[in-house]
């Protein structure tokens, strides 16, 4: 089989920014670290795998202006983002819409638990959207073995799905428009992507391609996949 174009970012591979309230794996050159190999990848220039230990608070300054996904894995988190609350649990994705030099104020609202969440960030010049109109709700358990549509909206450059899968179940992507960039980060479990190996926390940059098979090798596993480029 002939491989398509792609590059694979290893989690053991990833940067690690840490501290005693926050622990930040970054897929991308992030903050202070840097590695020659992993520039952004398009516009999309942040994937933070990010975990809070109970009650505490931590702040992110943006560099771009972008839009910022929050999609907590275990738990939930609460965001601060211009006087504005947002409290996020699994199963939603909220949206930022931010300029640069703007921070946020994130924080984990369970006093005994440790929460985790990813962070992907994807610069844009667009300011089309107020922020409270950007959260997405999706229910894996009611639509398994799947990719689920969880935000495809024109206004946005780009489209997000993401599945929960059982061993040996697969699903193919179809890429919605030439030229478009695509990016898969697995959650949980172990996939084949386009004849790639993937396991946790592993991450698959795509292009020059119209469709993409997946494959789960193991039950109850995850991905997220984002198509860029719109």
């Amino acid at each position: 089989m002939e491989l398509t174009p792609g590059k694979i970012f290893l989690a053991d591979q990833r940067g690690l920014t840490e501290s005693s309230v926050l622990r930040s794996y970054n897929t991308f050159n992030f903050e202070k670290y840097f590695n020659e190999y992993k520039e952004a990848f398009g516009n999309l220039f942040i994937c933070n795998d990010e975990s809070i230990v109970g009650g505490k608070v931590t702040f992110f300054l943006c560099k771009e202006d972008s839009l910022q996904l929050f999609m907590p894995i275990t738990g939930g988190i609460d965001i601060v983002a211009n006087g504005k609350e947002f409290a996020l649990e699994t199963g939603q994705i909220q949206v930022l819409n931010m300029g640069k030099g703007e921070v946020l104020e994130i924080s984990n609202p369970y006093q005994n638990d440790t929460i985790n969440y990813m962070q992907f960030g994807i610069k844009t010049d667009m300011f089309l959207m107020r922020t409270s109109e950007m959260l997405f709700g999706f229910d894996f358990e009611k639509s398994p073995n799947q990719l689920i549509k969880i935000i495809d909206n024109q206004k946005l450059p780009f489209k997000l799905s993401a599945g929960i899968f059982a061993e040996r179940e697969a699903a193919v992507y179809k890429i919605q428009k030439a030229d478009n960039n695509f990016f898969a980060f697995i959650i949980e479990g172990t996939f084949e992507i386009e004849g790639r190996l993937m396991h946790a926390r592993d991450g698959l940059a795509l292009w020059d391609i119209e469709q993409v098979e997946l494959k789960a090798l193991s039950n109850n596993a995850i991905v997220v996949v984002l198509e860029l480029g719109f």
